[in-house]
């Protein structure tokens, strides 16, 4: 694999009651070393047996408990800046891929989701590159990666009084994040990850 290419992250903040505006939060440094900021000791939580049969990721209609495709292109080219980094992460080309954004009818909560699948040689390693590439992060720890295995870490930030958590996944077939930006600082992105993975990555029929 190549040395990963810097990609953006980007989160919404509320002006007035009409419109929105983008800040930045997350810049990639381009590096390929282990990030400082992960916690390495395991817990049970990660490096679950990845799946052995292939993978491929879909765009659902609706999001988590029904949140529809953001309208906004500016959130979805970003999700597709991240996307574009992701693809340096695997061993060949992709086989599928996914990259757009999600918004709550009241505009309260945002995800942008991005992933691709294809062979990842090593999924930790493949997590310490992305993680490295996000230097901003604070807490990254291993979260449960859910019914597919894998390896799965999260990490938070905060820009302009947003909460942002950051979630992301890697197995033998895929590689992807989710930005959850808004939630409360108590709340479940580690659950709402687990649900959302599942909407997006499924076997190959």
């Amino acid at each position: 694999m190549g040395v990963i290419k810097p990609w953006h992250l980007f989160v919404l903040t509320r002006r007035a009651s009409v419109g929105l505006t983008l800040a930045g939060l997350l810049m990639a440094s381009g590096c390929s070393q282990p990030a400082d900021n992960v916690e390495r000791k395991a817990d049970g939580r990660s490096a679950s047996p990845s799946p052995t049969m292939a993978m491929r990721l879909d765009k659902p209609e609706k999001f988590l408990s029904g949140w529809p495709e953001s309208t906004s292109r500016t959130l979805r080219e970003h999700a597709q800046q991240n996307m574009g980094g992701f693809k340096e992460l695997l061993d060949g080309e992709p086989t599928s891929a996914v990259a757009t954004a999600y918004t709550t009818a009241d505009e309260r909560y945002t995800a942008l989701v991005s992933g691709v699948s294809g062979k990842v040689t090593d999924p930790k390693a493949t997590l310490d590159r992305l993680f490295a590439a996000l230097p901003r992060l604070s807490g990254v720890k291993p979260t449960r990666p859910g019914p597919m295995g894998g390896d799965a870490r999260c990490g938070k930030g905060e820009t302009q009084g947003v909460n942002v958590e950051v979630c992301a996944w890697a197995d033998h077939h895929s590689v992807g994040m989710v930005t959850f930006l808004g939630l409360p600082s108590s709340g479940s992105a580690d659950d709402m990850f687990v649900q959302a993975r599942s909407q997006l990555e499924h076997p190959v029929t």
